[in-house]
């Protein structure tokens, strides 16, 4: 009961982080969408304003201009002409402020000069009003560059973002800076609307990791159920195997988490191409995987799939053939004897193999009789060699202190003998096959 408790605990615990771990990913890509479109959306409009900055500089009555600075009064008609092209520019581009200021003698800041601004709006304007420029921004107009500043919030004037760009005279001299406020308020209205565009995203993928958890949870019980009734003794035997299938299967909705986290952000970013690529790497990588979901034995199933892990974490390429047979003529304990076996050695010798490192498996009816069939690259097994290999104790093995050698073979044939079967032994060109042929009785 407490080492149930603790398992059931820790499986838990490891679907609980790995659903926060999910969750909290997903607000991060929210987050970084939001901040990615903001900045896009800041850039672009950043740029057409000193574009309009510079088109608006061009548009101004430079004559006109030069007469008002010799007298810089409202009442002076040079001011009011100037005005009226500012406020014909504004509508045009469909900005909220456009105006003239000058820069300080001391070079640091500016004052208004002529402002044009929307007419439901009430400002108090004097001539000559400072304005705020900074040092960087009038190094800029100075070497005939335009500038850009950040969103501005400011309680009279709304939320917005200036630009200017150099007024220049007749004479190649400046004559100040012509400056366009943009209306920066529907830009905070973008990003409310990717949070509520991102909103379905979190509550699908928060139902996402529901449904997963109660998957894995369903998908443990019915490995429980499935090979308390088809194994039997076997499940005492072979329970550190269970164990691996359990651990791959959380492994897998890991890395499903995490792949998923991947693609997304390559979508997120437009990188399609490149979502395509990583796509097809996992599906060449699951290849394999998925034919062991089509063996119909679950005795087998899980036996594959444990040695599957083994050999992928000694880099060996394991193919199976598909399996559509139950075998239920054979009990499930003596299958996983003679295959478990068969496929420990088979890794053993595929290990040193020097070259491709490969093993085959291959189980099937024909007729009255099973066949399972086990190939290795790896060393070949010797006329000499064959004779004595299935004698207890012996091995072509380096003997270790820890692990006996020699008793696999010699239980692989006791239960084949029990079935009235056959061993049959391959071993040449660099590739051993095993085949057992098991009558059905």
């Amino acid at each position: 009961m407490v080492t149930s408790f603790t398992k059931n605990r820790r499986v838990w615990i490891c679907v609980l982080m790995s659903g926060v771990l999910f969750l909290t990913m997903t607000c991060l890509s929210i987050a970084g969408s939001y901040y990615n479109t903001m900045q896009s959306v800041r850039l672009s409009i950043a740029n057409q304003s000193m574009k309009t900055a510079a088109m608006v500089a061009q548009r101004i009555d430079i004559a006109a201009y030069e007469q008002f600075l010799q007298h810089p009064a409202k009442d002076n008609p040079a001011y009011e002409s100037i005005r009226t092209q500012l406020s014909q520019a504004r509508e045009q581009f469909g900005i909220l402020y456009s105006y003239i200021m000058q820069i300080n003698e001391d070079g640091n800041g500016g004052k208004v000069m002529v402002v044009a601004y929307p007419p439901d709006r009430t400002l108090p304007f004097q001539i000559g009003d400072p304005c705020y420029v900074t040092a960087e921004q009038i190094a800029k107009i100075r070497t005939g560059q335009s500038y850009y500043s950040d969103i501005i919030r400011d309680p009279v004037y709304g939320v917005y973002m200036s630009a200017g760009a150099p007024l220049v005279g007749k004479d190649g001299q400046l004559l100040g800076i012509v400056g366009v406020d943009t209306d920066m308020a529907m830009v905070e209205g973008i990003g409310e609307e990717v949070v509520r565009n991102s909103t379905p995203v979190f509550v699908f993928h928060g139902l996402f990791v529901v449904v997963l958890i109660v998957l894995i949870l369903g998908l443990q019980r019915w490995y429980r159920r499935e090979l308390k009734a088809a194994v039997g003794e076997t499940e005492e035997h072979y329970q550190d195997e269970l164990r691996s299938v359990i651990s791959s299967i959380r492994s897998i909705r890991h890395d499903f988490v995490n792949h998923m986290q991947v693609l997304y952000g390559l979508i997120e970013c437009g990188y399609f191409d490149k979502a395509r690529d990583y796509i097809q790497s996992l599906l060449k990588e699951t290849k394999l995987l998925d034919l062991t979901v089509r063996i119909a034995n679950p005795a087998l199933m899980v036996l594959f799939h444990t040695k599957w892990e083994q050999a992928k974490s000694k880099q060996i390429v394991m193919q199976f053939a598909e399996c559509p047979d139950p075998f239920e003529s054979i009990p499930s304990i003596d299958l996983v004897k003679i295959l478990s076996n068969l496929i420990d050695n088979a890794i053993d010798a595929a290990e040193t193999a020097e070259g491709e490192k490969r093993i085959r498996i291959a189980c099937r009816r024909e007729d009255k009789q099973y066949i399972f069939e086990v190939e290795n690259t790896g060393t070949e097994i010797s006329p000499e060699q064959r004779a004595q290999i299935f004698t207890v104790g012996y091995t072509t093995k380096p003997a270790t202190q820890s692990c006996a050698r020699g008793a696999g073979l010699p239980i692989v044939q006791a239960v084949v003998s029990k079935h009235a079967g056959n061993i049959e032994i391959v071993s040449e060109h660099g590739v051993t096959r095993f085949t057992v042929t098991l009558p059905i009785k």
